[in-house]
């Protein structure tokens, strides 16, 4: 549409006739004799006088047009040169609100657009960046800005409150088996010629996240034959519970139960407990560490069975590289009189669509005394298929 400056318009509307301190009325329908002079200019001012058709049109033409500052500047305008037509213009704007069932578009405003935009995706630091910019862009707003952004704040605010109010009544009220989320894992080797291998490896594991108790719940089996001997042969079953003491501390208790013929036991026991400390509670990365005393007792193939008191200390540490990759590292270490036992756990994990993840996992143990004829150092490399569930 065409805009219409204000001394523009008023021209026109002069133009058009309009007089905004007097008017002349034609063709009286009351003689000028039956009306007392005291009060004839009074009459002739305010008897209605029908809108001109040039006032009327520009009228129009600026609600057609829809843009708020125009449509003011000339209704205000079109009032104050035509008052006896003011009846006309307002039912020409209570005809055009009728149709359109709506308000006026503001003038545009990029940058209120664009804090708003950011305000409505709720990611509180966009909406931080983009207030901060906002002020720089409109300084003579700033004091607006502030205002909009305190308010996003305090809502925010009750919005998250709200929400962990919510969590917290579901993680209370949700029964044992209820919230369990948990992965599978498959990974498979075959190769013939001058190697004869095959090979399987099976893992699951389990996660439980309630108001003061979490529980995690793993099983691995691997177990590989090469040129017709047993070459692997691991299986691992462990329990954590964790109770939380406050926003980073909590107690832990971890029994764990391994059979490795390799390294040449027929089982193994481990039953721990202890306090444990979130170094690094974020998003993106997590580090967790945790000690305490242990008990270990050694069913050994072809030696006496071995059981005493050790003492463990243990790292968990988690760190999302991107949307799709994740590296993940867990670490124990028990010391005891006889022998001092680590074992390690790195995986690489690889988003491939949906629920399914492709892992590149390795895996160490190593024992200063293990059984006559083992090497201290075992290490296995896994890739494998993750399903999540």
């Amino acid at each position: 549409m065409k805009k219409f400056a204000p001394l523009s318009a008023f021209a026109l509307l002069l133009a058009s006739g309009a007089s905004p301190v007097r008017a002349q009325m034609a063709d009286p329908t009351v003689s000028p004799l039956l009306i007392p002079p005291a009060v004839t200019g009074l009459v002739l001012e305010t008897a209605p006088k029908p809108l001109p058709d040039a006032v009327r049109a520009m009228i129009e033409a600026a609600l057609d047009g829809g843009k708020k500052s125009e449509v003011d500047t000339v209704v205000s305008l079109a009032k104050a040169t035509n008052p006896r037509s003011i009846d006309d213009i307002d039912a020409i704007l209570a005809a055009f609100e009728a149709r359109r069932q709506g308000d006026l578009a503001a003038d545009p405003d990029p940058v209120g657009d664009m804090l708003a935009a950011a305000m409505a995706s709720k990611k509180d630091g966009d909406v931080e960046a983009v207030g901060k910019l906002a002020k720089k862009a409109r300084p003579d707003k700033a004091a607006e800005i502030d205002a909009m952004l305190a308010d996003y704040r305090a809502k925010r605010a009750q919005e998250k409150e709200a929400a962990a109010a919510a969590e917290r009544e579901r993680l209370a009220n949700a029964k044992i088996w209820e919230n369990w989320k948990g992965e599978g894992q498959i990974g498979a080797s075959l190769s013939s010629g001058n190697t004869d291998s095959k090979g399987l490896s099976l893992g699951v594991a389990l996660t439980r996240k309630g108001l003061d108790w979490n529980n995690r719940v793993m099983a691995q089996a691997d177990y590989q034959r090469t040129n017709g001997k047993t070459t692997v042969e691991k299986f691992i079953a462990e329990y954590e519970p964790q109770y939380r003491l406050n926003d980073r501390t909590f107690v832990f208790g971890l029994g764990r139960w391994e059979r490795d013929h390799m390294q040449g036991f027929d089982a193994r026991w481990n039953v721990s407990g202890g306090l444990g400390y979130k170094v690094i509670d974020g998003k993106a990365m997590t580090l967790n560490l945790k000690a305490g005393p242990a008990w270990r007792q050694t069913d050994f193939i072809d030696e006496p069975d071995d059981s005493e008191i050790t003492g463990l200390a243990g790292v968990d540490f988690g760190w999302q590289l991107s949307p799709a990759l994740k590296l993940t590292s867990t670490a124990s270490t028990i010391v005891g009189e006889t022998t001092t036992s680590t074992s390690s756990l790195t995986a690489l994990n690889a988003k491939l669509s949906g629920a399914l993840t492709a892992r590149i996992a390795y895996s160490a143990a190593y024992d200063t005394h293990p059984a006559p004829g083992v090497e201290k150092l075992d290490t296995l490399t896994r890739f494998t298929l993750v399903y999540g569930f």
